[in-house]
């Protein structure tokens, strides 16, 4: 799967994700949105919940794994986070 694909996915999936999962943002960032992925690669989000719900993030996970079908990764927006990491994905961010 490319980039406009999983963006174009995300597009039309954007309120289903806010209805049952929660999510507030959702952003591509890592590999995918540089456009530097390789068949290893996975998929990498940077997610803010409407609330911190464990089954929110896990129901997220599984049904953006299924979707895409392919390895995801999803980085919770919130405090717990350092400047450091915050900086070095900030260019990177594709918000849908």
């Amino acid at each position: 799967m490319k980039k406009d694909e999983i963006i174009n996915t995300l597009q039309t999936e954007k309120q289903f994700l806010k209805d049952n999962y929660g999510v507030v943002t959702i952003a591509l960032f890592g590999s995918y949105a540089k456009g530097l992925e390789n068949p290893d690669s996975d998929v990498d989000f940077f997610v803010e919940f409407k609330e911190p719900s464990y089954s929110f993030l896990m129901g997220l996970y599984s049904y953006l794994e299924n979707k895409l079908n392919s390895k995801i990764e999803i980085v919770r927006k919130g405090p717990h986070l350092s400047e450091r990491f915050l900086n070095n994905i900030k260019n990177d961010l594709i918000y849908v």
